[in-house]
């Protein structure tokens, strides 16, 4: 043993609101600060967690990155997102039913050079925020089952439009991706999102 961890490393990307640091505490246990009404992640954060069998890595960084969007350009955090994307294994864009992704478009496009040559990373996109009632269709709507926890029939179909105009939106300008529906302080889809961002 050389006392040297062999680790898994997973960069979050996304607009400021859209969710990044609640996942995060999700998938991982952490407590990272949160606000729903402004940003708390202002400068490039970084955690590693000890696997403790359940990867087949010694750990997991995550790097928590500021919200696109914090600033008129990304500018101020643009060697934050190179760093973190040239570091992982793993990038996960984050975004949500009503927002749009012209920012999270240029951004990527501007990191597609900071991906190491010839490494196999992951692009994984997290649509939170599912059950938000400020989002498409109609006030009277209801979109959450709280039964069975999870999305109404109408919602699931919103949902699905929304995967779809993602696909639209990203396919063939990043890397190949999965879409996958989550609502962080639900616990809904946290699991299968784990599952696309490791396997």
């Amino acid at each position: 043993m050389n006392g040297v961890l062999h680790t898994y490393n997973i960069c979050f990307l996304g607009r400021t609101g859209n969710g990044k640091s609640s996942l995060i505490n999700n998938l991982f246990g952490l407590s990272l600060p949160t606000d729903p009404l402004v940003s708390c992640t202002k400068t490039l954060s970084s955690t590693t967690i000890l696997s403790q069998g359940k990867s087949n890595y010694d750990a997991i960084t995550v790097f928590d990155t500021p919200g696109i969007g914090e600033f008129s350009s990304v500018v101020p955090y643009q060697k934050y997102y190179e760093h973190s994307v040239n570091q992982s294994h793993c990038i996960v864009l984050v975004t949500t039913l009503d927002r749009t992704d012209a920012p999270a478009q240029r951004l990527l496009l501007s990191l597609k050079d900071f991906i190491e040559h010839g490494k196999d990373v992951r692009f994984v996109i997290a649509l939170n925020h599912i059950d938000s009632r400020v989002t498409v269709g109609s006030a009277d709507d209801v979109v959450w089952d709280d039964v069975a926890n999870m999305p109404t029939p109408c919602r699931l179909a919103q949902i699905e439009q929304r995967i779809e105009e993602i696909k639209r939106k990203f396919d063939g300008k990043f890397l190949p991706f999965d879409v996958v529906p989550v609502c962080a302080i639900r616990q809904y889809g946290i699991s299968e999102l784990m599952k696309k961002i490791l396997e």
